[in-house]
């Protein structure tokens, strides 16, 4: 957490009264595998800043669970529903792996914005960098090559396969698990 706290006050330059309620405020979470961290049709205002652990997002249809993203640490994550309109989750963010997660809760954003212009451009810097990461796994799996895809996914988080079932990354790149061990293989024969 003194890391998360530092960046934000080189960043942002808190007085002593915003530096103390940042610090009473943040908490250090910790999640066991498995662990529901935001429950699908469940409202959650909080931005999470990942530390330790691997997180995942996905819906689940039929009693099948479809992957819609990872988070590896140094993420930000949230519920852009429950944080932007205060509305339920339509998915389900949960931990892949033990975790550690800082929370910061929006009425402490709120607070903090009103107060500090350094805190609102940063926190309004953090949430663009969000959006520009999502287009760019939006473009990456939106490609109609399942090997193009799987490609960008382990460019992008390649330290998964030891901690994620292989059937939830194939989920996540729209193939079957057969058909990502067959193109593993492809790939692996092809070096």
């Amino acid at each position: 957490m003194d890391k998360l706290i530092e960046e934000i006050d080189y960043r942002c330059n808190l007085s002593d009264t915003e530096m103390t309620l940042l610090r009473q405020t943040l908490r250090i979470l910790h999640f066991p595998k498995g662990s529901i961290v935001i429950g699908e049709g469940k409202t959650d205002d909080s931005i999470y800043f990942l530390d330790k652990g691997v997180w995942r997002a996905y819906i689940e249809e039929e009693g099948e669970q479809q992957t819609l993203w990872f988070a590896i640490p140094g993420e930000t994550i949230f519920s852009s529903w429950g944080y932007f309109r205060g509305h339920p989750s339509r998915y389900t963010i949960c931990s892949s792996s033990d975790s550690i997660a800082i929370e910061m809760r929006n009425s402490t954003i709120q607070k903090l914005s009103e107060s500090s212009p350094a805190f609102l451009k940063w926190i309004q810097g953090l949430l663009m960098d969000i959006l520009v990461n999502e287009d760019d796994v939006l473009v990456d799996i939106s490609s109609p090559k399942a090997e193009k895809r799987y490609l960008a996914f382990i460019k992008k988080m390649p330290e998964l396969f030891n901690s994620v079932p292989l059937k939830e990354i194939a989920g996540y790149i729209g193939v079957t698990p057969q058909s990502l061990s067959r193109i593993r293989a492809g790939l692996n024969k092809n070096k």
